[in-house]
Order: C-alpha cells, then structure tokens, then sequence
C-alpha cells in the first residue's frame, strides 16, 4: 500500500472507532519497507488510542527513517502530537514542522493537508493557540481537501476549536456550518461536532446549551474509546465550565478520562479537568479533596503545556484562603503566559480570578476597570460567557459593568428601564429623580447606561431607536405639517442633525434650521427631542 493509500485508510479508521486496526496496519507497512511514513501514521493511531509514549516511538522511529520532506513533515508533526500527551517527551519545535509546511509544493493535497491538521491539532492540544491558528493558516482549509472522506469533520472541527479556545466565538460559530454539513447522519463524528457547539454557545453565554449537554454525552459510548470519544465529553464538560455548572462539567471530564489520573488524556485536558475538580471542592469546602487535586495538578506544575493553568489553579485556592497577594502574583504570571499563546478562555478566566484576588485586596477600582476592559473586548469577538462571569464577579461591590451596546431593554435593570420609560414620556433629569426618590446624579448615570444599552448619544436617538413601541401620547390637535416640514420633523425624530438633513433634502442647513423652528412653534414644543417625541407619538 502506497504512503497515500496508507493515510486515506488510517483516517478512515479513526473516523470510524478503530484505531487499533490502524495502528496494525501501519505496523505491518513499515515492517514490510513502509519506511518513516507508516510509523508516523502508526504515531497518529496511538495518540488516538491516549497511547502518548507509543506515539513518540513511532514518531522517533518515522523520523529516523524518513528520507523526504512530506514524510519528514508527518513524523514530525505526529511527534509534537505526542508530546501533548507525554510528559517524559522532549519538547518539539514547530519552527521547522513550519518550514516544511510552508514550503510544500501542493498545499491543498490530501496529504499536505493531513499533515497540517496534525501539526495544527499538535499546536492546539500543546496549548499553543497562536500558533495552530498560524499552521492551520499554511493551506487551504484541510476539510475541503477531504471532502467526503468520514474524517473531514474532524478536521473542521479543529479549525473550529482553534477560535473558539483563541477567544473568537463568533468566529468559531461560524465554522459550524460548514462542520456539520460535512458529517455523516449517524456517524460517529456526529457527537463531537454538536459537542464543539455546546463549546462555542456556552462561551457565547447561552445558558440553554447546558439541557442539550447531557443527551449529546449519552449517544458517547460508556467507555471512552478514543481521541474523538474523548473529545466529544471534553468539549461538553468545557461548555458547561464556561456557564459555572461546575457539577455537570467535572462529571463529563470524570468520564472522559476513564480513571483518576486521566490518563489516556492530553495534558492540557488533565490540567484543565483538575483544575475543575478543585474548583468544586472549593465549592463543597472539602479540604481533603481539595489537597488531592492539588497533589495531582502538583506533577504537571513545571511543564510548560499546563503551568498556567496549574498557577490559576493554585491561586483560586489562596483567594479561598484570603490570601489576596499570592493569588494575584499567580494569576498576573499565568494569564501573561495564556495572552501570550492566544489561550483566550483560559486568560479571561484568569482576569476574572485576579478581579476577584483585587475585591479581596480592598483595590475594588483596579478590580471595576479590569473588568471593564475585559468585557468590551469579549464583546467584540461574542465571548458572552465573560461578560455573565465578570456580572458575578463585581456583585456586592456596588458596582456593575456597562451594559451591551444595542443590546436595548434586555439589557437594563429595573430601575434602568423605569428612568428610560420616564426620559420617553419626556421627563427631564430633575423630574425623574423627585419621582424615583433619587439624585439627580444617580439618575444621570441610570440615563447613560440607557443610552449605551441602545446605542445611541442621545435622547432623540433613544426615541428613534425604541421608534414604534412608544406609546401614543401626541397632544390633542397637534397641527398638521406642510410636507417639507414633515419630511424634516421625520429626520430630525430619526436623530439626524441639521447639516446631514439638508444633505439628505439637497436645502441649505439655514433652510433646515427654519422649518424646524416652524414645527417647533406649530407643535408647541421646547426642544428637538420634544419635537422628536411628538412625531414618533404620532407616527
């Protein structure tokens, strides 16, 4: 069987759930003069069975024998897979794996393509997001060149799971598409892709992904066969990690790792699972379990896959403990380490807890301004699960974040949409403050958050933005306009100002100005948002 043969089999084996029929064949080619290309692929097999130190043999003996760059490239991306997963494996630079993939003559092949995936999904579970983005970024995506093939989710999925850790929701939700259009009804693959978006929804913030956890994880076979099983548990503990059903999540990761060591795991999928552990022994108070996560995150602390999440885990211990300095010492050093690498979620989890370890400190400004910064970023890219995370990390501080811009009246508190309804009914400042018994400062920042909520700078853009839900409350008779005074009445209640709606009408901005003061005088009203306010009561 030709090195292309072998690969399109070996795939199709791991797609399929036999991977050990894989790892034989591969075996068996290279005994029979297969060569450095049916051990690299024999390397790929046993990282699928969670055989880590198999996979850095075989790679090792791939690498020994390969006599091209294709093969070269294989093995050598099939060894920085293993090392995810081996903890006595010695450390694999991409820098080289990159040259080979940049300089491929056929970048869209099956088997340049593969190969990337490999070195990609190496980078992704060495907690190397940046630079599995920077592979997986070489070539074409790798799913297309495998259309058909019943591994081609897989390789979506990686592109998927790439943005999705990197912090880029929206990005990562729209690679769902085209992920599940590639998936067989039916298959075995199927699982783990709805398992990416329980991942990608839950880090967006939508709590309903929680309910559908559960009978995703049960079409998961009870005993974990392989990577993809794995994986599908994985996925789903991670989603529900991200809305704190910190319960659901570490008994989904429990399963995964089919024994106490998690053994058949990769390492950044062990650190980050007792890290979860800890944290609901935390919850539980359970001082004896939490020492017994300790001790297990204690022997991945120096490797430099899981050290940042072993630091944050150790810091949510301190800040248990009221130990604000040590935690925030821990916390700065690992989430320095997960920006660097682009490890998004894990760095936004990390900014929460040091917002947490500053409240402790009494520094609740540093603490507020943080979090600010965090969750105008994390809005941007439609990470929604920090923005809930950061909510419950100010509550009984006194202080809260800014609301979604344009998100409306979902956004509001109840004391926010009673400023909003009375600023629409055309209150001013003072007048809601006596109404609501508050100061007219309060009232003030109530009416910024509004403002912000909907978008908009000002109280006319408010009317225009809320438009046909406010109720009528035109004045009896109010006069009718001639139809240029109309034209402007509607312009101006839709906030545009006074040089945009002469560009808009082709007038002068003098002509504007005096068929405003017209209908300000025919209507009887003070000022352009009473003006505003009137047109849209009518409208």
């Amino acid at each position: 069987m030709d090195r292309d043969a072998l690969l399109d089999d070996v795939l199709r084996h791991l797609a399929e759930g036999t991977p050990q029929v894989a790892r034989a064949a591969c075996l068996a080619a290279a005994a029979g003069g297969g060569g450095g290309a049916a051990y690299g692929l024999a390397a790929l097999a046993d990282f699928w069975l969670g055989d880590f130190a198999g996979a850095t043999r075989h790679a090792s003996y791939g690498l020994g024998e390969a006599t091209d760059d294709p093969t070269r490239a294989m093995c050598s991306a099939t060894a920085a897979l293993a090392a995810g997963g081996d903890l006595a494996a010695p450390p694999v630079d991409l820098a080289g794996l990159r040259g080979l993939l940049a300089a491929a003559d056929a970048p869209g092949s099956r088997w340049w393509s593969a190969v990337r995936y490999v070195a990609a999904e190496a980078a992704l579970v060495g907690a190397r997001i940046r630079d599995a983005a920077e592979v997986d970024a070489l070539g074409p995506p790798a799913g297309e060149s495998w259309t058909g093939h019943p591994f081609a989710p897989v390789l979506w999925i990686c592109q998927a799971r790439i943005a999705a850790f990197s912090g880029r929701i929206e990005a990562a939700d729209a690679l769902l598409a085209p992920m599940r259009a590639s998936v067989v009804a039916g298959s075995r693959v199927a699982p783990v892709v709805e398992s990416v978006a329980v991942l990608v929804r839950g880090n967006a913030g939508d709590e309903e992904v929680v309910r559908v956890a559960e009978a995703i994880a049960a079409q998961v076979p009870a005993e974990p066969r392989d990577f993809i099983d794995r994986g599908a548990l994985l996925l789903l503990s991670y989603g529900a990690i991200a809305l704190y059903d910190v319960a659901t999540a570490a008994a989904l990761a429990f399963r995964a790792g089919s024994d106490e060591a998690l053994s058949h795991c990769t390492l950044i999928d062990r650190a980050i699972s007792f890290e979860m552990f800890l944290h609901a022994a935390l919850l539980e108070q359970d001082r004896g379990a939490v020492a017994a996560w300790l001790a297990a995150l204690a022997d991945l602390a120096a490797h430099p896959i899981t050290e940042p999440t072993v630091q944050r885990a150790r810091a949510r211990v301190a800040i248990e403990a009221g130990d604000a300095v040590t935690a925030i010492d821990l916390l700065t050093a690992s989430i320095e380490r997960c920006v660097a690498d682009e490890r998004r979620v894990e760095a936004g989890e990390g900014q929460i807890l040091l917002a947490r370890a500053r409240i402790l400190a009494a520094d609740l400004g540093t603490a507020s301004r943080g979090l600010r910064t965090l969750v105008a970023e994390s809005d941007r890219t439609g990470f929604g699960a920090l923005r809930r995370a950061a909510g419950v990390a100010l509550a009984g501080s006194g202080r809260r974040l800014p609301p979604v811009a344009g998100a409306g009246w979902a956004a509001l508190s109840a004391r926010e949409a009673e400023v909003a309804r009375a600023v629409l009914a055309g209150q001013e400042v003072e007048e809601i403050a006596a109404s609501l018994f508050l100061s007219p400062r309060t009232v003030r920042t109530h009416l910024s958050r509004v403002l912000c909520a909907f978008g908009v700078a000002t109280r006319v853009g408010l009317l225009a933005a809320v438009g046909d839900d406010l109720p009528s409350q035109a004045p009896p008779g109010a006069p009718t306009l001639s139809p240029r005074q109309a034209e402007v009445a509607a312009l101006v209640a839709a906030g545009r100002t006074n040089p945009q709606i002469a560009g808009e009408l082709g007038i002068s901005v003098k002509g504007v100005e005096k068929h405003v003061g017209d209908v300000l005088l025919r209507w009887n009203a003070g000022s352009r948002f009473e003006l505003a306010r009137i047109w849209w009561s009518l409208a």
